[in-house]
């Protein structure tokens, strides 16, 4: 039933808005600019380099129609500014290497009390289980309807989609299986704080004929130096996924504090059949929650185990100035064989403080990888947003 009324829902919402014609009693406009160079490089010459340079415009849209009914829209669109060798695969640009614009957010959100809401439309989607990724030029986007409820120390959801829309596409596609049938994917999850310090998490997904996922997560602040996590996923195909997806991953992790440096570690492993192939097999670009899923590598093949050392360090002497480094090393069994892979990253950030260009954030990220299986490489990402 959702599945047919999904779509006529949100549009019944906006209409209904729009027909009232009162006037909004607050408005935002936000603005954000990105440019965007994206330069990926296997050293070992058997895959074609991957080069981009792009400026993305969002422009989020967000007016309270009513005192219980707000309105969102956002428009994405990306230029390409330069590229080279096989761009379409940067991330930034389309299968036809060009930029791209689209309606990216539309949506009205429903509030019943002060704690209960719904929201139906298309947007930025965030949970555990499915989630859409904003690490290139603009995010991807999901069509959902989503019904939630907030109490002091957490929050519970449930969440239906049907269809979405990648980073790069230009239209929203329906979730499809292998044998081209359409399904769509419902969600339940919710949070709780405790006054101790400890959160815990949980959702589950299915996806009928395609997969089923669970997650379960537990962190705790030990004190203001020591903190302590785990996350663990449980994964079964259904249908043309079966044989795709049965496998298990749990990942535990640790930070220490002092002062300006946090240290911290992560072990993940993952155990069954397959690999933990964790998307819903549709157009978003859906993401892990594990530390030890990092800027190119996710270190999620079948039977792999990985250890992670990070460190992030403030800069005191240069206020907004900030450094992070980390290495990620793996290893699993493949036909017998042993693969090794590894993945070390450095990122630096600064956001200006103030005067003219407040507001104006500056991200470099490098990577490189060494694995057995594939190509090493050698990547680099230089971000620049301005909001206003």
């Amino acid at each position: 039933m959702l599945r047919t009324t999904l779509k006529p829902l949100v549009f019944a919402l906006a209409a209904a808005t729009a027909a009232t014609q009162a006037p909004a009693v607050m408005a935002d406009v936000n603005v954000d600019l990105r440019t965007f160079y994206f330069n990926r490089d296997f050293s070992e010459g058997t895959n074609e380099s991957r080069e981009a340079l792009t400026q993305a415009v969002r422009v989020d849209y967000v007016g309270q129609a009513t005192d219980s009914l707000t309105l969102g829209a956002s428009l994405f669109a990306n230029v390409k500014l330069a590229d080279d060798g096989d761009s379409a695969s940067t991330g930034l640009l389309d299968e036809n290497e060009d930029g791209y614009a689209k309606l990216g957010q539309i949506f009205a959100d429903f509030s019943f009390t002060d704690t209960l809401s719904v929201k139906a439309g298309r947007w930025v989607v965030d949970t555990p289980l499915l989630n859409d990724s904003d690490s290139r030029a603009t995010p991807s986007s999901t069509q959902a309807i989503k019904l939630s409820n907030t109490y002091e120390s957490g929050k519970v959801y449930v969440l239906y989609t049907d269809r979405a829309s990648g980073k790069t596409d230009s239209s929203f596609t329906k979730y499809r299986d292998g044998n081209g049938d359409s399904y769509g994917v419902a969600l339940i999850g919710g949070d709780i704080a405790l006054d101790n310090g400890l959160t815990l998490a949980a959702a589950h997904g299915h996806a009928d004929g395609f997969a089923k996922q669970t997650y379960l997560s537990a962190d705790m602040q030990v004190n203001d130096q020591v903190a302590v996590g785990l996350i663990h996923y449980i994964g079964d195909g259904e249908g043309t996924n079966t044989a795709n997806l049965d496998a298990n991953m749990t990942n535990v992790f640790g930070s220490y504090t002092m002062g300006n440096l946090k240290l911290s570690a992560g072990y993940q492993t993952v155990s069954g059949d397959t690999a933990y192939n964790y998307g819903w097999g549709g157009a978003d670009d859906n993401g892990l929650m594990t530390t030890n899923a990092v800027q190119i590598m996710d270190f999620n093949n079948q039977d792999e185990d990985s250890w992670q050392l990070r460190a992030d360090y403030t800069v005191a002497a240069v206020q907004g100035l900030s450094v992070m480094a980390r290495h990620t090393d793996g290893e699993y069994t493949n036909a017998g064989n042993k693969v090794d892979e590894a993945e070390t990253n450095f990122e630096m950030a600064y956001a200006v403080q103030g005067g003219a260009l407040e507001g104006l954030n500056l991200r470099m990220r490098v990577s490189h990888v060494e694995a057995d299986a594939y190509d090493d490489i050698n990547e680099i990402r230089l971000i620049a947003n301005y909001g206003f």
